[in-house]
């Protein structure tokens, strides 16, 4: 009878499983046309990545919008992505997993947040790295990077 009872309850949670898989994140809005992601996006126009990487102590630890194409992103669960203009880049985080974007996200964005510049552990940068599909072996020692931490994303189509 005991043993009858724990196959039910466990039959009960597989036939429950499926409600609790992951689903695709939901825009909070849809303005223009392109979905937003995390808070509204404020007014007022974005300065492109590369631009601001040139220039990074002049615009880190103000919130402000920022835009460039989406090269990466956490293919665990949208929990990040990078930012390009050239060859400049920004991984951009959605504050403590405060919100998330799909994973097979492309295209041009633009966000709203505050950039630093931070050194990331080298078993950070592992896990980052094997989030994003690369290989964390080959990362070694601590990485520097600029990050931008974001409240809002609006992405757009690849232009």
């Amino acid at each position: 009878m005991k043993l009858l009872r724990i196959n039910l309850i466990a039959l009960s949670l597989l036939a429950a499983a499926p409600v609790f898989a992951a689903t695709a994140p939901e825009p909070i809005a849809i303005v223009d046309g392109h979905p937003v992601y995390g808070a509204q996006m404020p007014a007022g126009d974005a300065t492109a990545i590369g631009t601001v990487l040139a220039n990074a102590d002049q615009y880190a630890g103000k919130p402000q919008k920022f835009s460039g194409r989406v090269t990466k992103v956490c293919q665990k669960k949208g929990c990040w992505m990078v930012m390009a203009d050239g060859e400049k880049s920004a991984r951009v985080m959605f504050g403590e997993d405060d919100f998330f974007i799909p994973t097979d996200t492309s295209g041009e964005a633009v966000v709203f947040g505050t950039l630093t510049a931070k050194t990331m552990s080298e078993s950070m940068a592992k896990h980052l790295a094997k989030d994003s599909g690369q290989d964390p072996d080959k990362v070694v020692g601590e990485v520097q990077e600029v990050q931008i931490t974001a409240t809002s994303v609006m992405l757009l189509p690849a232009s």
